[in-house]
């Protein structure tokens, strides 16, 4: 009966169930007033095609001469700056727009694939794709720093992609904000005491440019519009970005719009109806935890209707063609704790499960980090900007003491027979994540009172902290 109802809101939409491999991006943003504990979370679960293998890094701050430039992907260049800032990479070695980013003030950048109607876009120099985020974590102390330079860098050189949405975040406030192929750029604020959920389309809607503690972008981005026939201010519809700006299979897509519907619902007092319109923000029906939004990025929409059948559900949630939360292409999940009372360093903790979600947990990753254990990355640090776009035949190969493989090889057998080993799996993992998040809020407290007299002393508990966890992920999958 299942199936048969995913057939009937698939042929309802008018559009193919089928999922684009890989673009099954998604993302939450809560605001401080929005979470139990006045922290900010940002969630996310980053989806690309097989094969893929994901590196952490610690980039340290660096010095730069006056005479250095950056030299984009597709050749265009800007002048450096005189000092960028620490940050943690989650690298995907090969892609174009799939790293995330930590830096040392808490600033966290990720991104869903959101595709436009523009298929002319004026760019300059090559345009700007890659080195968009990694730019905002290189240069802001903050969430609307990110975003302000961001736009400035999309206007000045246009963006190579369809479309996206970058998901930005820090401990006081969150931000999402959509580019369009080309050099037109939105972005709204996540207010204080509100949630936003994103999958694989754009979800702003109303524009004021005039609210600019709130709203900011291009200044043209409705006229624009006009121009190119998207809207028409005559007309009794009213401007709304993601219906005027999204290319229709992304806006009304079942893989994405089921998403969208599904982490609403989890979340929100009343539920919205699946053909409904869905809110850009909305109030959670109870304040938010870290458990809330691990949960939420291991959905496999159990309990409704685009569950299927259970008897092939059970087999494998994951390779479905309307594509679940935790899917297939799962390369991370990951949930941004950013504290704005507690040092950056310190209070700013990025939880990561590696490859699949529901089944491995959560482990806590301080900013203030100097580094991770070598079985996280296939090179180091230094040499990773070097090898992110070459053709490098080992890069998949199973070399080296690397805890990638052992996480996808528990993957694949927990896949195989899900029903059977799934529910044992989660147990195990979420045994380590309730010691590790009974653990840390002590520890933080700890490392702050002594963060202003001993720094570096501090900074290598941290890394020891971290390396605990993620020993404790080895371990699991041994």
């Amino acid at each position: 009966m299942r199936r048969i109802i995913i057939v009937a809101v698939v042929v309802f939409l008018g559009l193919p169930a089928l999922a684009q491999v890989g673009e099954n991006c998604f993302s939450v943003l809560a605001g401080k007033q929005a979470t139990v504990d006045g922290a900010v979370l940002c969630a996310h679960n980053e989806d690309d095609p097989w094969p893929q293998i994901v590196n952490l890094h610690k980039v340290p701050r660096k010095q730069h001469g006056k005479d250095d430039v950056v030299t984009l992907k597709n050749g265009g260049t800007l002048p450096q700056v005189p000092e960028t800032f620490a940050y943690i990479w989650l690298q995907i070695p090969g892609e174009e727009f799939a790293c995330s980013y930590m830096n040392e003030f808490g600033v966290t950048i990720v991104s869903n694939a959101c595709a436009s109607r523009e298929k002319q876009p004026v760019l300059t120099d090559g345009g700007i794709g890659w080195w968009l985020r990694r730019l905002m974590a290189e240069r802001a102390r903050t969430a609307r720093e990110a975003v302000e330079l961001g736009g400035e860098l999309v206007e000045r050189f246009g963006y190579t992609g369809s479309g996206r949405t970058y998901s930005i975040a820090d401990g006081t406030e969150a931000w999402m904000m959509a580019v369009v192929n080309g050099k037109h750029w939105i972005a709204r604020r996540i207010p204080d005491d509100r949630v936003a959920v994103i999958a694989n389309r754009y979800t702003i809607d109303t524009v004021d440019l005039d609210d600019a503690a709130n709203c900011i972008g291009s200044p043209d981005i409705v006229d624009y519009a006009i121009e190119k026939g998207w809207h028409n201010p005559g007309s009794d519809d009213p401007f709304v970005f993601h219906q005027v700006y999204g290319d229709p299979e992304s806006e009304y897509g079942i893989r994405n719009i089921g998403r969208q519907w599904r982490g609403i619902n989890r979340l929100k007092e009343a539920s919205i109806r699946l053909k409904k319109p869905m809110p850009f923000t909305f109030v959670p029906r109870k304040k938010l935890t870290l458990r809330d939004l691990f949960d939420e990025l291991r959905d496999h929409f159990e309990g409704t209707e685009l569950a299927g059948d259970p008897a092939w559900n059970n087999g494998n949630p994951h390779d479905f063609h309307v594509k679940r939360i935790c899917s297939q292409t799962n390369m991370y999940g990951m949930v941004a704790h950013l504290r704005a009372d507690l040092p950056a360093e310190i209070g700013s903790v990025l939880w990561v499960a590696m490859r699949r979600p529901c089944i491995q947990p959560f482990v806590p990753v301080f900013a203030g980090v100097s580094g991770f254990p070598a079985a996280f990355s296939r090179v180091t640090e230094p040499a990773a900007l070097g090898v992110q776009f070459k053709e490098v035949p080992e890069r998949f190969r199973r070399t080296g003491n690397l805890a990638w493989w052992s996480i996808v090889d528990r993957a694949d057998q927990v896949d195989v027979n899900y029903a059977a080993m799934g529910p044992e799996a989660r147990e195990a993992a979420v045994k380590i994540e309730n010691t590790l998040m009974t653990a840390v809020p002590g520890f933080q407290l700890k490392a702050a009172e002594a963060w202003t007299k001993k720094p570096t002393q501090v900074q290598e508990t941290l890394t020891g902290f971290t390396a605990l966890g993620l020993q404790q992920l080895i371990q699991l999958n041994q």
